[in-house]
């Protein structure tokens, strides 16, 4: 962390400075006598403000502060302590200094002393440097919402040990650390459930599919078929409509796609933190089971007009990278409507074996999900209730409440 000096002149060295100046200039030029002890506290003052100088500059060129934990992962609710450390490799100590800490609101410190309307949480921590020695300032906080929150501001107070008030150091730059909050995947909605996974229903590794690059033969056209499966040089042989037969492979693979808007348009659900942790959950179980998956937002990048994604995760390595995608997913940002989006989504996206999408549907959005069903493609809805089958109306279609 790098600071300057906001330098500004205590109003009593000010006004001692302006005496002086007054008294050298009538004993000078006027041949007036100073008393002894009023020269002799003269000298003491004017040595004061000389030494506060040198010790100024001292500080500030041999005073260095750093964050020693840069990277902290937390899960909503968790404690935790930001560890500042400071050195002084000079000869002034530094004596009674006070540090005020300023970061964002998803973490909140333990004396928080912020004002409600900043969106901000704020402390104060004071602190001793002998010379050549250092110390480390523990700030106690709690992990308060979902997200990544940074040390915005800090300003320092340090005493001049020769009088005359303190310098003010203020932070230049951003500081160099993220506190990540998970969302909460042990929230009391999930706690007494358990996850499974039944054989045909999630996962099956002995679940066939069409490879479209490897063709066997031909059939009659029913409805369910597509038409880009109707191979027209064989139905103009026949007379009738014929469709390829193709090659069986086994393949699971899951698509997660997260809807970030609501239907006020830009605002996100409000239900959509609940939302997170549901999804921390399933991702962590999904990891135990080995299955390869994908997450996708209706959140637009800056990366050549990409959406936010993290892909082919698979095992219980891929968790944390599923949940600091999670923590940094912002809901109030630029979305697509989620209709547009699966149809995005169908156009350029790998056809997965299984889809999860979260949030309510409408009529559009309830068409875009029929052509992935038509595809023969799992799909299943996570919402408040928990995760349900899509498209079936049985009871028995559901898979688990979480």
């Amino acid at each position: 962390m790098r600071y300057k000096y906001d330098y500004s002149e205590a109003p009593a060295a000010a006004l001692f400075a302006v005496v002086a100046a007054v008294l050298i200039i009538f004993d000078i030029f006027y041949a007036a006598t100073l008393n002894h002890y009023i020269v002799f506290i003269l000298g003491i003052i004017l040595s004061g403000m000389v030494l506060n100088r040198i010790y100024e500059k001292n500080v500030m060129k041999n005073m260095k502060i750093d964050i020693i934990n840069d990277e902290v992962r937390h899960y909503k609710g968790e404690s935790g302590v930001v560890k500042i450390r400071i050195a002084q490799s000079g000869i002034m100590p530094v004596l009674g200094a006070e540090m005020t800490i300023t970061a964002g609101n998803d973490i909140k410190f333990t004396k928080d002393q912020a004002l409600k309307i900043r969106q901000q949480t704020e402390t104060k921590a004071v602190f001793t440097v002998l010379p050549k020695k250092e110390t480390v300032i523990e700030v106690p906080y709690t992990a308060a919402r979902r997200g990544v929150s940074y040390i915005v501001e800090s300003r320092i107070k340090i005493p001049r040990i020769f009088g005359f008030g303190h310098m003010d150091l203020k932070q230049v730059g951003p500081a160099k650390h993220e506190i990540m909050i998970y969302p909460d995947k042990f929230a009391v909605h999930n706690e007494p459930i358990k996850f499974k996974i039944a054989q045909g229903l999630f996962k099956n590794n002995e679940s066939l599919y069409n490879d479209p690059l490897l063709t066997l033969g031909n059939r009659e056209y029913m409805d369910m078929d597509s038409f880009r499966d109707i191979n027209w040089k064989q139905s103009a042989k026949t007379g009738s409509l014929q469709s390829k037969i193709y090659e069986k492979t086994t393949y699971t693979e899951w698509l997660i796609l997260v809807n970030l808007r609501s239907e006020s348009v830009f605002a996100p659900p409000k239900n959509i933190e609940t939302i997170f942790e549901k999804l921390s959950f399933l991702t962590g179980e999904i990891a135990k089971e080995d299955i390869t998956y994908s997450l996708i937002a209706n959140m637009k990048t800056f990366d050549e007009g990409s959406y936010f994604r993290i892909d082919e995760l698979n095992g219980i390595k891929s968790y944390r990278p599923v949940l600091e995608a999670l923590a940094k997913i912002k809901t109030v940002t630029f979305t697509i409507a989620f209709e547009r989006f699966l149809n995005h989504v169908r156009l350029y996206e790998k056809v997965p074996s299984h889809i999860i999408f979260t949030g309510e549907t409408d009529a559009l959005i309830d068409r875009e999900l029929a052509y992935f069903l038509h595809r023969g493609i799992t799909v299943y809805q996570l919402n408040e209730n928990g995760l349900e089958r899509y498209g079936k109306k049985a009871a028995a279609a559901k898979a688990v409440t979480l």
